[in-house]
């Protein structure tokens, strides 16, 4: 009887692999979930969807839409890297939906999942677990704001540098070429990343051009490819250098901006206007706001009028919470610690120097302008997501009951985050006519007549709806103010319909 018992208790599935299909599991319905909300949804509370984003996209798709966007962002147009907007725009005129748009980010996050699989060998499901942990990442998947889709290839760069300093005998050209080519599509993607891909790609550089046999390139190849990925990721600010006379046009340029010419200056906020960090930390260094807005050590657990995460973390008026937080505190912290006794666990003086490196470039991304807006840095837990992946398997090998400690630890906060959360997984059928109730643009409609072309003054972001339901009804002409408005145009304000401009 003994022995017939331990036979069967052999038969039982292993607590490790238990866990593994259980995650495994939840993290195929959490994508399936997302990847449908992310095609129906077209998320109205979202300011700066309704502002550029659209109005770019309908642009780069050659849409049609009856619009002439607002003078303040037209600068912006022509100069930001235009590869988020074109990629929606031709979703959109692809599909023949605007809620297309929305797809754009579980695209990355989904390349970006697949790049770990496949060339990190972490398994995907379990990056996926790990980095929809971080509410930030979670909500922008489903949105049409862009900042999860430059973060997500900025996110394939940096993990595919540490991968090749921890696993030096899996290096090849495919880790080189996808860093190259995530960094240079981050740098098409967003201003603020650029100062990051810089680094990532001078890292990248010196590994390769020190250690060219290791990743199967002859030195010869190995700057030949890293100039041609060096060329396309400047492009767009080569082009500006040349057109404007300014890479960053039209922002003035951090450090040198005296030398360029520029129309509109980011760290100079408009009297009025909110600073985008708590009262509070008015005067605080930059790192410190940072800091504490990773460890969300001023934000709320609970609010009366709003969810706990939102979209960009605005609160109105200014509190403690202003711009701060979204990755949550405690998972954040948990994460930290958890990568880097994974990364000394498994290589203890290569990971010592990974663990110190990581922690001096979170020090350069701490001192950017607005790094307590950690939207705009949400490569930080993917690269958390695909260490704790690439190393698991390894450490599983080595302490399996360590591994399963960590997957009954993502399964806890993954389910917490979720309770959370569980809003940002309603697949909400909402297109531009929700939108344009929830902004009041609808109710303009019916005083409005087809074949009229109107001025919308100061109404941003109302303008782009004012086209109407299909976006197609009503000529519209969006302007910050009066003066600016085409002889002959209607006016319209908030009031309701002025009559002619001029």
């Amino acid at each position: 009887m003994p022995f017939q018992g331990k036979q069967i208790a052999h038969r039982l599935p292993s607590p490790t692999f238990l866990l593994t299909e259980l995650c495994r599991a939840l993290a195929i319905v959490a994508l399936a979930v997302l990847a449908v909300r992310s095609a129906v949804l077209l998320d109205p509370f979202g300011y700066d969807t309704f502002f550029y984003h659209l109005p770019y996209a309908a642009v780069w798709g050659g849409l049609g839409v009856p619009y002439d966007m607002n003078d303040t962002v037209r600068a912006q147009f022509d100069g930001f890297p235009p590869l988020p907007e074109l990629v929606q725009g031709l979703l959109w005129r692809i599909t023949g939906s605007v809620n297309a748009t929305g797809v754009v980010n579980f695209l990355a996050f989904a390349a970006f999942l697949a790049f770990a699989h496949k060339v990190l060998r972490a398994p995907f499901w379990l990056v996926a677990l790990i980095s929809l942990t971080a509410p930030m990442v979670l909500i922008h998947t489903s949105v049409d704001y862009v900042d999860l889709f430059g973060n997500a290839w900025l996110a394939i760069g940096i993990s595919s540098i540490l991968f090749a300093f921890m696993f030096p005998e899996r290096r090849s050209r495919a880790l080189v070429i996808g860093a190259l080519a995530g960094l240079t599509l981050a740098a098409w993607s967003k201003y603020i990343l650029v100062p990051i891909v810089i680094v990532a790609f001078v890292l990248v550089a010196v590994m390769v051009l020190r250690s060219t046999a290791s990743f199967r390139f002859s030195r010869r190849q190995a700057a030949a490819v890293l100039l041609v990925f060096a060329v396309l990721a400047s492009a767009p600010y080569l082009k500006n250098l040349a057109v404007y006379g300014n890479p960053f046009w039209p922002l003035r340029a951090p450090v040198v901006g005296s030398l360029f010419p520029y129309v509109a200056d980011p760290l100079a906020l408009p009297e009025g206007h909110p600073i985008d960090r708590p009262p509070q930390l008015k005067d605080a260094p930059q790192l410190q706001v940072f800091v504490e807005s990773l460890f969300e050590t001023r934000n709320p657990l609970r609010y009366t009028d709003r969810p706990r995460w939102i979209l960009d973390q605005f609160q109105w008026p200014p509190a403690t919470a202003h711009r701060m937080g979204g990755f949550w505190g405690i998972g954040t912290a948990i994460f930290l610690v958890l990568t880097a006794s994974m990364l000394i666990a498994y290589r203890r003086r290569a990971g010592i120097i990974a663990t110190l490196s990581g922690l001096a470039f979170l020090c350069f991304v701490g001192v950017l302008p607005q790094s307590n807006e950690l939207r705009y840095f949400m490569f930080i837990p993917l690269t958390w997501a695909a260490t704790i992946g690439m190393l698991f398997k390894p450490i599983q090998i080595r302490f399996p009951r360590a591994a399963v400690g960590i997957l009954a630890l993502v399964l806890v906060l993954f389910s917490y985050i979720v309770s959370e959360n569980w809003r940002y997984y309603e697949p909400l059928p909402i297109g531009i006519r929700g939108g344009a109730v929830l902004w009041g643009a609808d109710k303009y409609w019916p005083l409005m007549k087809p074949g009229v072309t109107y001025c919308a003054v100061h109404m941003a972001p109302l303008g782009f709806l004012l086209t109407g339901p299909t976006l197609s009804e009503f000529s519209i002409v969006d302007r910050s103010k009066e003066s600016l408005c085409p002889h002959g145009t209607i006016v319209i304000t908030f009031e309701g319909i002025q009559g002619p401009s001029g």
